[in-house]
């Protein structure tokens, strides 16, 4: 081999070796960041349960769930969804977690829950305060009586019992906005709303705009609350651990009931309503 030949072998040989180094350092680095990485979980947001969730991605719900899975060391990406087409999404598979739904037996044995709501709910019967009736007891209402349903939402066994004896007649809306606007109008008696500490029926009467007053006919009791998991996704176990870890926390250092006390405080800084 001439002395040109065995230069240029040389050069080829110590170009290889210095890719081969770069290489292994690439993978390397590569390596790194995926370790350094924060496990990240995409989760459906209702889009018009405000103050709990907002169309923009918001909300005292969505802070929550933000805040667990940060206090766990996790990243949140949010998927803002109408209800029932997120509920659907996380049964069959498609998405690994969604918020806010209560239990029934049909959803325990389709989703995984977590040991803590997010919200504990009253379902109140809803009419306007110029209604001829009142009171829990049927037999003084109207028969039947044309209550205002959100679709997809689950109610408390009584309500749904009522539903299903014809006492009450569901007229189904996209929200509970629509339906005390329903309400105002006359095309309805009365309105299934969901309240607690933080959203008031005050609060989603300001949001519907109306100018009538509303009284409550009966007050059903309360209804927890969740997030809840996909019993088909890969990820969930995983993923509903982390959230249980991270909400546990928060609640032993404070920060569930401060974040309860600044939603409260902002409410009619500013409503928001989704357009209907």
């Amino acid at each position: 081999m001439t002395v040109a030949g065995r230069v240029t072998r040389a050069l080829w040989g110590g170009a290889l070796s210095m890719l081969l180094v770069l290489g292994h350092a690439s993978a390397f680095a590569r390596t790194l960041r995926s370790a350094s990485a924060r496990p990240m979980v995409v989760v459906g947001a209702e889009d018009d349960a405000a103050p709990w969730s907002y169309a923009d991605g918001s909300g005292y719900v969505n802070d929550v769930v933000r805040a667990a899975f940060a206090r766990s060391g996790w990243e949140t990406e949010l998927k803002v969804i109408p209800y029932a087409r997120c509920k659907q999404l996380v049964v069959a598979g498609r998405l690994l977690a969604c918020f806010s739904a209560s239990k029934t037996p049909e959803l325990e044995a389709q989703l995984l829950y977590p040991r803590w709501p997010v919200f504990s709910a009253s379902n109140l019967l809803i009419a306007r305060a110029d209604a001829s009736f009142s009171g829990c007891d049927t037999r003084l209402w109207p028969t039947p009586l044309k209550v205002g349903r959100v679709v997809g939402y689950e109610y408390r066994a009584t309500v749904e019992a009522l539903l299903g004896s014809g006492r009450m007649v569901a007229d189904d809306a996209i929200s509970e906005v629509s339906n005390l606007r329903k309400l105002q109008a006359g095309r309805i008696d009365a309105a299934l709303v969901n309240v607690d500490a933080v959203k008031r029926l005050e609060f989603v009467a300001a949001q519907a705009q109306t100018n009538h007053a509303f009284k409550t006919i009966c007050d059903f009791g309360s209804e927890d609350a969740y997030i809840v998991f996909s019993r088909k996704h890969p990820t969930a176990q995983l993923a509903l651990q982390a959230f249980e870890s991270g909400y546990e926390a928060l609640r032993n250092e404070g920060r569930i009931a401060a974040l309860q006390q600044m939603w409260r405080a902002r409410l009619f800084d500013g409503v928001k309503a989704k357009t209907h």
